[in-house]
């Protein structure tokens, strides 16, 4: 394979790396820890050596002022860089066109070399001047929003007032208009399919898989973009931040904030303040109040399909949304320049977006071709077409992937969809409905594809319908058979029967896509749904329940479905699932489209950006990241970056516990977790360490039944209320929303413990790996002044998907020799499932640098080396691994670890 060529902006000049200081990269401390200034300098040189690069920073080491500043510091620099390359190229051209003009005439008439030269340097001169314009226009607005400030200031004193607030009155309604009903405008046309090969972009949401759709509720233009506006330069190369929730992203804006880069004054380091745009959903960006009432009653689903309808309605277009002339134009550049004037978070442009009556979630993502940096849920980051439909271009761009532990899971989470066999008879209904209303009126060879897509949902029903009864009847012979089976995409497809194999794909889904399919036939659908609750029909027939509004989910599930179907790689499978009804009802099935090779998805990313930065406070296993995301990746490409915690070793105490209290070995495998003796001594050994740690202690489970089984027990034997005279005792919640409530309940029992003289001396909290309390939640100080780990939560072995994943892992592996010889790939994958969920879930206990905790293994199986090995390695270092000494050795030197901290003053 070739070397890949220089790219132009770094041709002749390699950005040299700052010295080893704080003020070298524009550090807002005066003395960084050590660990950062390293993290800054190897960031810094994977950025310019256009790597892809895994960098491990715990919790509590300043992690993302050091990716800021390193990334800034990095971006400036090639800003210099660009603009002295294109003040080479000026002296250069007027030799070059002098040279090809000498020749032209021996030459056969062509295209000179001075005339492209020409013409690429008016580009960049553009270009340029579009960045010093930029730039003015918000110096401009800084300056005006300064003497606001002022203004506000003085006129605050003259009243002898504390403060000043100027309230914009508006005198329109903030829904963009009154409830009225306009869903017949124009009768039923606007359910017909969208025009085939126009020059809009069809649903452009419409192969969105339902995860994203529902994540970022589609950013779709509705056919409101301007393409002025659009076609303005956009800024290359720009920071694209992504993470895994919008708080995330707001924490991340709000640490830029701190630097000089975040900064409203300019200086010669930084140039003024980064020029940031975040992105969200329609839930978190739209100002349309009827809008935003549809989506909290309904879900995202009817949110997008009410936004959409506002932006395209003739008679209530949303107010808020620019009208596409100069005026509208002008509005978004001024959002865009007071957007950009000081660095906001997604809360302050949509203030500032009711404050100017212009559509944030829509000017925004025209704003961010401009942008310097753009942060977005990272699920938006890895399907193609959401980063299409956000007008987002990685080319040349640095991405950083924040909380990248997560990176694979959400890869092949966002390339499955679900569909059911009642979904199936829900959109063959709609699809019934739609013809029989709109069958004679459709153009061209829409009703050809409408009545094809009819059938293949008619042959997925009647495949659902076999493997249930085969099953049915297996499960009947063989007693212990799975319910589960997977089959290849063209399986799927080969066993519709008929003709069903030889539907020309391409041509549906280009009919489904540029057709706007699912929402037409949804939306009709709905409207008929509505018609009949308006009507107050008591009695619900078979075709009413087919015409819920539940049911626009179901008709883009099933596209989603269909389209992943099309694609018929060898990366892909389908897994059926067997749905019993406990009160008595046929079983349903679940088909479940799911990705097995997260490279596939991710390698597009690699191939368009400059850099892809993975950081993480825990990103061990890394072997994982490697072979299952860029397996391909040239070594010189590729690089990882550890470094230890801040705290002090004395800070922690690491140990496994491989027996209990009794001798009982604790070997926490499935089998044996219904051995009551093991659970008996379990509930020995968590009184002993109650008894000696003080405050809080989490203790991680491997399964809610586990949990049920093991509570269940212990107030069978009496060793609850044994707990009790020591800690208080939580339980993780199974309802999210009663997580906040339980971890309140936990602090306050802390703290009320604390300042009272009572045998109880805190909390103790049960919780389950995986769920919702082991990753995300921080357990700091007093919250967790140790954390227990309860045998290796390894996955389902039994799981026909994941033996699935295990045979591509393995056979990936193979293919392009990264694993280790002797190794077998697919078992490795299985351990380090396992071990990147307890590396999550102790991950929750020191948080800052004076922060100490005990963290305590109970199984045998955590003393052998290969799994300690994929411990983190501040942890790793510090784990005992003697195993030999017994529960007493273990109950020993945790006290002494207490007492010291005690003496110290720290407790």
């Amino acid at each position: 394979m070739a070397a890949e060529p220089l790219p132009e902006s770094d041709r002749g000049v390699l950005l040299p790396t700052p010295e080893r200081s704080g003020a070298a990269f524009s550090f807002p401390y005066a003395q960084p820890y050590s660990i950062q200034l390293d993290l800054m300098t190897a960031l810094f040189e994977a950025i310019e050596e256009r790597k892809v690069a895994v960098f491990e920073s715990p919790t509590g080491t300043g992690k993302s002022l050091s990716l800021i500043c390193a990334t800034f510091t990095w971006l400036r620099a090639n800003a210099q860089r660009t603009a002295a390359q294109w003040q080479d190229d000026e002296l250069e051209q007027d030799k070059a066109a002098s040279e090809d003009g000498q020749a032209l005439s021996t030459k056969e008439p062509r295209e000179p070399a001075w005339v492209l030269k020409q013409a690429a340097e008016r580009r960049k001169k553009d270009a340029m001047r579009a960045e010093e314009d930029l730039k003015e226009r918000i110096a401009m607005v800084r300056r005006k929003e300064a003497e606001l400030r002022k203004r506000a200031k003085e006129e605050a004193a003259r009243q002898g007032a504390s403060s000043f607030v100027h309230k914009k009155q508006r005198t329109a309604m903030a829904d963009g208009g009154d409830d009225k009903d306009d869903s017949d405008e124009g009768g039923d046309d606007a359910f017909l399919p969208s025009t085939l090969g126009s020059s809009g972009h069809g649903d452009e949401d419409s192969n969105l898989t339902p995860a994203v759709r529902a994540l970022m509720a589609q950013f779709s233009s509705g056919g409101g973009r301007n393409s002025e506006v659009d076609e303005l330069p956009e800024t290359m190369p720009k920071v694209i931040y992504v993470s895994r929730t919008h708080s995330q992203l707001s924490q991340f804006v709000a640490e830029l904030k701190k630097t000089a880069f975040g900064k409203d004054h300019a200086t010669e380091e930084t140039q003024g303040p980064a020029r940031v745009i975040p992105l969200g959903s329609r839930k978190q960006m739209c100002i349309n109040e009827k809008v935003q009432k549809v989506g909290a009653k309904s879900g995202a689903e009817a949110m997008n399909e009410a936004c959409k309808d506002a932006v395209s309605s003739k008679k209530q277009r949303c107010k808020f949304l620019p009208p596409l002339d100069e005026a509208g134009r002008a509005k978004v550049l001024d959002f865009r320049d007071r957007a950009m004037a000081s660095v906001k978070d997604i809360e302050d442009l949509v203030e500032m977006g009711k404050d100017m009556e212009t559509c944030p979630y829509y000017a925004a993502r025209t704003s961010a071709r401009q942008a310097e940096l753009v942060t977005l849920p990272y699920s938006l980051l890895l399907q193609k077409t959401a980063r299409e439909t956000l007008g987002i271009s990685l080319k040349g761009s640095i991405v950083l992937v924040d909380e990248a532990h997560n990176l694979i899971d959400t890869v092949l989470a966002v390339h499955t969809c679900f569909i059911n066999s009642t979904q199936l008879t829900v959109a063959k209904g709609q699809i019934e409905e739609y013809l029989r209303r709109f069958g004679g009126r459709l153009r061209g060879d829409s009703e050809v594809h409408l009545r094809t897509l009819r059938r293949l949902l008619d042959g997925l029903e009647k495949l659902c319908s076999r493997w249930a009864q085969s099953k049915t009847k297996t499960k009947a012979s063989t007693p212990g058979a799975q319910d589960e089976e997977v089959w290849t995409a063209a399986r799927v497809i080969s066993e519709l029967g008929g003709n069903l194999d030889t539907i020309n794909f391409a041509q549906l889904e280009r009919f489904l896509k540029e057709g706007q399919i699912a929402r037409k036939v949804s939306g009709y659908a709905e409207k008929q749904a509505a018609k009949a609750e308006v009507a107050n029909q008591q009695e619900t027939s078979k075709k009413d329940v087919a015409l819920r509004p539940s049911a626009i989910s179901s008709m883009h599930s099933i596209e989603s479905f269909l389209l992943s179907l099309s694609n018929r790689t060898q990366d892909g499978r389908v897994l059926l699932t067997l749905l019993r009804h406990v009160d008595g009802r046929p079983p349903a099935v679940q088909l479940k489209y799911q990705l097995l090779n997260p490279s596939e998805a991710f390698q597009p990313i690699v191939d368009e950006a400059r850099a892809v930065i993975l950081a993480g406070g825990t990103m061990e296993p890394i072997s994982d990241v490697r072979l299952q995301l860029v397996p391909t990746l040239r070594a010189h490409r590729w690089s990882h970056f550890s470094c230890g915690h801040i705290v002090p070793s004395s800070n922690l105490f690491c140990s496994v516990v491989a027996s209990g209290p009794r001798g009982m070995p604790f070997d926490f495998k499935f089998g044996n977790r219904n051995d009551v003796h093991l659970l008996d001594d379990l509930g020995n050994a968590l009184a002993n360490f109650a008894a000696i740690v003080p405050h809080g202690i989490v203790v991680f489970l491997p399964s809610y039944r586990f949990l049920d089984d093991t509570v269940a027990r212990w107030k069978e034997q009496g060793l609850w209320k044994r707990l009790e005279a020591r800690k208080r005792v939580f339980t993780e919640p199974k309802l999210a929303s009663e997580v906040d409530a339980t971890l309140r309940q936990y602090s306050d029992a802390i703290d009320a413990a604390a300042s009272a003289s009572s045998t109880v001396t805190g909390s103790l909290l049960l919780a389950v790996v995986g769920a919702k309390l082991s990753e995300g939640i921080n357990f700091s100080d007093r919250l967790a002044r140790a954390v227990v780990m309860v045998g290796m939560p390894f996955p389902n072995s039994q799981s026909a998907e994941l033996k699935e994943r295990m045979r591509h892992v393995k056979e990936t592996a193979a293919t392009h020799t990264l694993s280790k010889p002797g190794s077998d790939a697919g078992r490795e994958l299985y351990i380090n499932l396992c071990m990147k969920a307890v590396n999550q879930s102790i991950g929750r206990a020191i948080r800052h640098q004076g922060d100490f905790a005990a963290l305590l293994l109970l199984d045998g199986r955590y003393g052998k080396q290969d799994i300690r090995n994929r411990l983190p390695a501040w942890i790793r270092g510090q784990t005992k691994s003697d195993t030999g000494a017994g529960f007493g050795a273990v109950v020993k030197d945790l006290g002494a670890f207490i007492r010291e901290k005690r003496a110290k003053g720290l407790l």
